[in-house]
């Protein structure tokens, strides 16, 4: 039976008889991973306190029929905060999730979106202020869109394909054609959201810096606002309802 190693974030579990747990991992070489943690709801194991939501380590994995078998694990980092906060604990649940349903295994971009979600946890872990961790939230969304090969399109019209700076003063956002329409093609859209340019100036900011550095950044009302365009826009690529959607709705 061989056995391998990669760097991993747990995503979900599954009770495995009276002692063992399946655990849907993010590898960061193998994408989504399904293994089984053996004897871990045991007072005695190993693995426990590695074994909690949202957790990355270092994992030795055996390669196993049906599932791969975790041999050894070596924390990497807990997130600790996120479970001590029932806001951030939302929105770590809520990226999470996205991995677990835009995520594949052997995907070749999983090197990215490991790191995006790392760097993601870690932010929500550290930021104390709603605004950081939608920003947080924002930028990973955007992140694993495009290394999920759904990149928001956010300079030209994706109807009629002229430059965002041609644009006249309004700007739509079209979840379902996923970007931006000019004024011309959005008023004939029933589908489109009205938005200005400090929606795109966020999008591009979001996209580049890792927290919000202007006091427009911290604007509560424009950043839910964008959070919810994305969420819309997500939505529409998934097939399956996100649960924690309506966790957040109640939470946040």
């Amino acid at each position: 039976m061989a056995n391998y190693k990669t760097h991993a974030i747990n995503l979900k579990f599954h009770n495995l008889g009276e002692a063992d747990k399946i655990v849907t991992i993010y590898s960061r070489d193998y994408g989504i991973v399904r293994c089984a943690a053996k004897g871990v709801k045991k007072s005695t194991s190993k693995l426990g306190g590695r074994m909690q939501a949202f957790s990355a380590n270092n994992l030795m994995l055996a390669k196993g029929r049906n599932l791969d078998i975790i041999c050894q694990a070596e924390s990497i980092e807990s997130f600790g905060k996120i479970r001590d906060d029932l806001t951030r604990l939302a929105y770590a649940f809520y990226c999470v999730e996205l991995v677990n349903h835009f995520g594949t295994e052997n995907d070749p971009n999983s090197p990215k979106i490991y790191d995006a979600l790392f760097e993601t946890l870690k932010n929500i872990s550290m930021f104390n202020e709603v605004e950081e961790i939608l920003w947080a939230v924002m930028r990973f969304k955007l992140k694993l869109s495009e290394y999920s090969g759904y990149a928001v399109e956010l300079e030209t019209c994706v109807k009629c394909n002229c430059h965002e700076k041609e644009f006249k003063s309004h700007h739509f956002f079209c979840p379902d054609s996923g970007g931006v329409i000019c004024g011309d093609c959005g008023a004939s859209s029933h589908e489109s959201l009205e938005i200005d340019r400090r929606y795109m100036k966020l999008f591009r900011d979001v996209t580049n810096f890792d927290f919000p550095f202007e006091n427009e950044h911290r604007d509560k009302m424009l950043l839910f606002s964008s959070f919810n365009i994305l969420k819309e826009f997500i939505s529409r690529r998934t097939e399956k309802k996100l649960k924690t959607l309506e966790l957040m709705e109640i939470l946040c």
